[in-house]
C-alpha cells in the first residue's frame, strides 16, 4: 500500500469508531424553531477551494466512492478516491438504515437459517411429541410397555451418540457446519422416507433400524447446528436479533407439527418428516454459507463499511467465494484471480 492509502484506511477505522460511539451516545436537544443537522465525516484529498466549494460558499461533497470493481485490485481501493463521505443521522433513523441495510444484504441468509430450523423442528419435535405412534408404527400393536420403553431407550442412547459426534467434528476443517447440516438433513430424509415407502413391505427390525439411523444423523447433523450457524453468519450487532428470528421459526415448526401430525396416517408421519428433511437440506445447500474457518471478525469489519456506504472498499475474507452460500456466489458471480489463486472474491 501506498503512504496515502494506509492513511486512508487508517481514517476509515477511526471513522467506523466515531460512527458507533454516536450511535450510542446521547442525543443533544435541539431548541425550538432550530435546522437540524447532520453530522458529516469526509476523507479528502488535496483540492483546490474552487474544487471544494460551490459558488455559495456551501461545501461541496462528494458522494461516496463505491466503484465495485475495487474488489479486483489487490489493495481492495483501485484507484485513489477524492472523497469518502459518510453521515451520521438520529438514532432511530439509524436504525431503520441499518435494518434495511441487514435486509439487503443478509436477507437471503436470515431466510434460509430461519427456514431449515422451521422445516426441521416440524421432523424433529413431529418425531418427540408422537414417539410413541412411531415406535407403535415400527415394533406392531402386540408390544408391550417395556418393550416400548426399551425401543425409546435405545433410540435416545443412538441419538446421545449422534450428538457426540457432532460435538467431535464439527469444527473439522473438512467437515464443517454447512456439510454436517446439509448431509444430516439429506440422511434424515432418505431414511424416513425408507420407513414410509416401504412401511408395509419391510419387517419391523428393518423399520427400526432406519428409525435408529435417523435419530442418529438428525443430532449428528441438523439438531446440533440448526441453533449454532444462525449465530456465526451475522453481524455482531444483528446477531441476536437475526438467531431469535430463527429459533421463533423453530418454535412455529414445533408448532405445526404438534398440530398436523395428530390427524396423519402412521405412514404419513414418516412421509412428512422426510419431506420436510428434503426441503431444508435445499434450503441449507442455496443459502447458507460455511463460515468454520472464517474469522468472524471479518463480518463485522465487512458490516461497518457496508453502514458507512463504502462496501466496495473491503476486500477480506468474507468474500471469498468459500465463505459465501450458493445463492451469493450465483447471484453476484466470482473468479479466482491468476496471480492469487486463493478465491478473492470480484463483483461484476
Amino acid at each position: 500500500l501506498t503512504e496515502s492509502e494506509v492513511w486512508v484506511q487508517d481514517k476509515i477505522r477511526r471513522q467506523c469508531i466515531n460512527r458507533q460511539v454516536s450511535y450510542f451516545a446521547p442525543k443533544e436537544k435541539k431548541k425550538p424553531g432550530s435546522r437540524p443537522v447532520d453530522t458529516v465525516e469526509t476523507v479528502e484529498t488535496v483540492e483546490t477551494a474552487s474544487e471544494k466549494d460551490s459558488e455559495d460558499g456551501t461545501p461541496r461533497i462528494h458522494m461516496a466512492y463505491s466503484d465495485v470493481s475495487a474488489l479486483s485490485n489487490g489493495t481492495g481501493f483501485g484507484p485513489t478516491p477524492r472523497n469518502f463521505v459518510t453521515t451520521t443521522t438520529g438514532e432511530e433513523d439509524l436504525q431503520t438504515s441499518a435494518i434495511t441495510l441487514l435486509m439487503h444484504h443478509y436477507g437471503h441468509r436470515l431466510f434460509g437459517s430461519s427456514a431449515a430450523w422451521l422445516l426441521w423442528d416440524v421432523a424433529f419435535y413431529g418425531n418427540k411429541l408422537f414417539q410413541s405412534s412411531f415406535l407403535l408404527a415400527l415394533t406392531g400393536d402386540n408390544t408391550t410397555l417395556l418393550e416400548l420403553s426399551a425401543a425409546s431407550a435405545l433410540n435416545a442412547f443412538i441419538a446421545l451418540l449422534g450428538y457426540f459426534a457432532a460435538a467431535a467434528i464439527i469444527d473439522h476443517p473438512s467437515v464443517g457446519r454447512l456439510k454436517l447440516q446439509q448431509y444430516g438433513f439429506l440422511m434424515t430424509g432418505i431414511l424416513f422416507l425408507l420407513c414410509g415407502v416401504l412401511y408395509s413391505s419391510l419387517s419391523s427390525g428393518w423399520l427400526m433400524i432406519f428409525y435408529l439411523g435417523s435419530s442418529f444423523f438428525g443430532q449428528c447433523g441438523p439438531n446440533a447446528t440448526t441453533f449454532l450457524i444462525p449465530a456465526e453468519i451475522f453481524p455482531t450487532e444483528m446477531r441476536t436479533m437475526c438467531h431469535g428470528i430463527a429459533a421463533a421459526s423453530g418454535k412455529i415448526g414445533a408448532l405445526i407439527a404438534s398440530v398436523a401430525f395428530a390427524y396423519a396416517r402412521e405412514e404419513d408421519l414418516f412421509l412428512a418428516s422426510g419431506y420436510a428433511s428434503f426441503g431444508a437440506c435445499i434450503i441449507t445447500f442455496m443459502t447458507i454459507p460455511d463460515t468454520t474457518k472464517l474469522d468472524l471478525f471479518e463480518t463485522d469489519k465487512k458490516w461497518r463499511l457496508i453502514l458507512a456506504g463504502r462496501k466496495a472498499e473491503y476486500n477480506g475474507d468474507a468474500n471469498k467465494p468459500q465463505y459465501l452460500s450458493f445463492y451469493e456466489r450465483q447471484m453476484y458471480g466470482y473468479s479466482c484471480l491468476p496471480d492469487e489463486g486463493d478465491g478473492i472474491f470480484n463483483y461484476e
